[in-house]
């Protein structure tokens, strides 16, 4: 009896003790070697080049569509251009390995104008409505407010119809980033 409950509340303690250190300690490879700047994207310098130069020429379109096979840097990308557009020291000055609060709060996923949607799990049109809902209102610490759609050609038909005025007359704010491994089943 006692050694029993004894045991348990051991095993309970090291179970809490190995959350917290997982919590605290690891990052998924994936993201622990995620690149963070433009420079650091492999194989993608055309890609890269022709977008920091839109946006040093602050000829910055309403929407970024990448496509590619599943681990190829869409998500990544997306989130280099995110701080790119937001970086407090400018395109010109781009943050490399001193991050800005801007460029750290989107590294951690933690920025209030820069939301990640998997369009996978959002299919519905309440779902998008909800988007155009939040798009509405200014970017509170950002330049752009930013939404990057992670597996856009999952939306189905009536939630991309939804979307679609938005997407064609955006206020100046507003900037989407889509990602899709299927370009044919994109509505």
């Amino acid at each position: 009896g006692l050694n029993r409950s004894k045991g348990i509340e051991y095993l309970f303690r090291l179970v809490g003790l190995l959350k917290n250190f997982m919590d605290t300690k690891t990052k998924v490879l994936a993201l622990k070697y995620r690149p963070q700047t433009f420079d650091q994207l492999v194989g993608q310098n055309i890609v890269s080049e022709s977008i920091f130069n839109s946006i040093k020429s602050n000829k910055i379109p309403n929407a970024y569509i990448f496509l590619g096979i599943r681990g190829s840097g869409k998500t990544s990308t997306a989130r280099i251009v995110a701080k790119a557009l937001n970086c407090e020291n400018g395109v010109e000055n781009l943050c490399t390995k001193d991050f800005c609060q801007s460029c750290k709060s989107i590294i951690e996923g933690n920025n209030i104008d820069i939301l990640e949607i998997d369009a996978a799990s959002k299919t519905s049109v309440d779902d998008v409505r909800e988007l155009i809902e939040f798009s509405r209102y200014k970017p509170t610490s950002a330049k752009y407010k930013i939404f990057i759609c992670d597996e856009v050609h999952m939306f189905s038909k009536s939630a991309f119809a939804a979307l679609l005025k938005t997407l064609e007359e955006p206020p100046s704010y507003l900037k989407f980033i889509f990602a899709s491994t299927d370009v044919k089943k994109i509505p």
